[in-house]
């Protein structure tokens, strides 16, 4: 009774996060397209008032938000159905906030050349640690002794 029980909850609990994820979603889409429509209207009326630099760092802003959401997102479902906390989501993560915080200081003119190389030395080290992740992570090492069970009940046969 209670495995029955505690497969209701996870259910529940798996249904509200997808819901209220969406949901997020949703308005995260909803408030980009009022402001890209914003940018564009203004830009269209009073060409010359508008500093295209700013504009396009506005709407690269909402791309990496838009991005960060379903990084977000994909990390909750899989957290949800492996039971556990992906390290590939958490580095994904780290590296778009990252390259979204840089990009807005680029866009608004205050990054200075040291803070630059140190995000590309901390990108560096992300990517390889991304890599790593990959290469080591418990779905990889159960897929690869798959692929050994598989060949080896070959052999035999």
């Amino acid at each position: 009774m209670s495995e029955r029980l505690n497969r209701l909850a996870y259910r529940f609990l798996d249904a509200t996060v997808h819901i209220v994820m969406i949901l997020i979603l949703v308005i995260t889409l909803f408030i980009f397209s009022i402001g890209v429509y914003d940018i564009v209207r203004t830009f269209l009326t009073n060409p010359y008032q508008v500093r295209f630099r700013m504009t396009f760092g506005l709407i690269v802003e909402c791309v990496f938000d838009v991005l960060l959401l379903l990084e977000v997102y994909q990390s909750v479902l899989e957290t949800l159905s492996h039971r556990r906390v992906p390290l590939r989501y958490v580095v994904d993560i780290t590296i778009i906030m990252i390259l979204r915080e840089t990009f807005l200081k680029y866009y608004q003119g205050v990054i200075q050349p040291v803070e630059l190389l140190s995000v590309t030395v901390m990108l560096t080290v992300l990517v390889v640690s991304r890599v790593v992740v990959l290469k080591y992570s418990p779905d990889y090492f159960e897929a690869h002794f798959k692929e050994i069970r598989g060949q080896e009940r070959e052999v035999e046969r």
